[in-house]
């Protein structure tokens, strides 16, 4: 779309708010105040009401714009005869951009209305609001530290306060708070138009002829999807090489402001042609375990998992494996404090079963509040994680824990611990090395067990006892005593 700059011209309160300074984001909540139009322009009429996130373009399908507010009151004479031509004369400057200017009006009528409002100047204002009918005047959260009109503000694209010049000709700005010549990037001695310009250009094709064109999913913008986009957008999701503007407005291919495997998913469906199937509304479960010092992190689903995206912030890098599906795309970055891995197929395969298993080393660096899993379907849907699975983490370790009564004679409790399940020997061997007996083979389940070993048929003397399962062996020293 078009560069799009909002002049508004704000009622004077007694209550006075916290303004916003340079660098401060503007919130979704005073974004939504609304704003009475009582003199009408383009697609407004009067009585309609404004917004200011009418101008923000992560809520209104992509039409982003520059903005700047000029508060005013049209009982003061200098509003009138310094604000209204100097804001006109930038109107005449930008109107080849698709320029609109808004003016939001404290108390109109004294004298001037807001139809006089609007014809003064050159051109005139195209769109003039009431702000005595806001519950929350532009005054009381954009004046600068004079207090006073009039006063002006310049918010970028992105709802963000760049700059509250004391006029609109050049700036002196020495408060902190308004921003200086030597805190505001691109300033370059207050010229308002100069300054317009640079933001426009950070701005770039998000503000010019009509937002982006690209289609969703066409990241590289070559009007054609295919796995070149795929991988620019699995190097985004992982944090390896981030995308902006139209590329990353195209990512979000589900337009939920996220960037992740839900995306990530939907164009394989897009570059394949697959259709979306219906409503899955699949389930899973989450456990965390120790497995020789590692953490072992258990997943399973009630449907086919399509991705899975994981991010573990940590200082430190960490190796992330998951177990077979060797016919997945995995992929790992490291961006200095966030461990990300995602794995997913490019050609609708989905995971060899409903029981997902990862492994993460270095488990006793890692803080389970720091863990972040998402997974999703064959729609990139995410699954829904059932409740009382969050961070079930169960601090078992694999590990032969006791042998109760030791010394004993001739029976004894022999206790370990499983946090996968596996195929399990628990075996007996002499001083010399030699197998003597087997109190158990067999499988096991994760958990937590406890056999009866009798040694009738052994002469007293040390015994070790050996639990083995997957090649990994826990071992304790036994004394019979006859």
């Amino acid at each position: 779309m078009k560069n799009l700059f909002i002049f508004l011209f704000s009622s004077f309160s007694l209550i006075i708010a916290q303004t916003y300074c340079s660098g401060d984001q503007v919130s979704l909540t005073h974004q939504d105040i609304s704003h009475e139009v009582c003199a009408g322009f383009e697609e407004y009429s009067n009585g309609d009401i404004f917004k200011l996130s009418d101008y923000n373009g992560d809520l209104n399908g992509g039409n982003y714009s520059i903005i700047l507010i000029d508060m005013s009151a049209s009982w003061w004479g200098t509003c009138y005869s310094y604000g209204v031509p100097a804001v006109d004369a930038l109107e005449q400057e930008w109107a080849e951009y698709g320029v609109k200017f808004i003016s939001s009006l404290s108390d109109p009528g004294q004298p001037y209305s807001c139809t006089a409002w609007q014809n003064g100047g050159i051109g005139g204002m195209p769109l003039v609001l009431n702000e005595n009918q806001s519950s929350t005047g532009f005054f009381n959260l954009f004046h600068d530290s004079y207090n006073a009109f009039p006063t002006f503000v310049i918010l970028d694209h992105t709802m963000r306060v760049r700059a509250k010049p004391w006029n609109l000709d050049n700036n002196s700005n020495s408060n902190s708070c308004d921003g200086s010549s030597s805190s505001i990037s691109g300033w370059n001695g207050g010229s308002t138009s100069d300054f317009i310009q640079q933001l426009v250009n950070e701005c770039g094709d998000l503000c010019i002829n009509g937002g982006c064109s690209n289609a969703l999913g066409d990241l590289n913008e070559d009007e054609i999807l295919n796995i070149q986009d795929l991988i620019t957008m699995v190097n985004h999701v992982i944090g390896s090489s981030l995308l902006n503007d139209c590329p990353l407005e195209a990512a979000d291919i589900n337009s939920d402001g996220i960037v992740n495997i839900q995306d990530l998913i939907s164009l394989v469906n897009l570059i394949i042609g697959v259709g979306r199937v219906a409503d899955i509304d699949g389930t899973f479960k989450l456990e965390y375990k120790e497995f020789n010092s590692n953490l072992v992190i258990n997943i399973n689903s009630d449907v086919d998992v399509a991705g899975l995206q994981l991010s573990i912030k940590n200082d430190e890098e960490l190796f992330i494996d998951l177990k077979n599906n060797d016919h997945l795309s995995k992929r790992q970055y490291f961006n200095g404090n966030v461990n990300n891995f995602v794995a997913f197929s490019s050609s609708k395969l989905v995971f060899d079963s409903h029981s997902i298993n990862l492994s993460v080393e270095k488990n006793k660096l890692v803080d389970l509040s720091n863990i972040n899993i998402l997974i999703v379907d064959i729609n990139g849907d995410p699954l829904k994680q059932l409740s009382g699975s969050d961070n079930a983490f169960s601090p078992i370790k694999f590990e032969l824990t006791e042998v109760f009564p030791n010394p004993f004679n001739p029976s004894t409790q022999v206790s370990y611990n499983l946090p996968v399940s596996s195929e399990i020997s628990l075996l007996v061997y002499n001083i010399q090395g030699e197998e003597v007996g087997s109190i158990f083979e067999g499988f096991n389940s994760a958990g937590q067990y406890t056999h009866n070993w009798t040694a009738e048929n052994l002469s007293s003397g040390v015994y070790y006892i050996r639990l083995n399962a997957n090649g990994i062996t826990s071992s304790k020293k036994a004394l019979l005593i006859k």
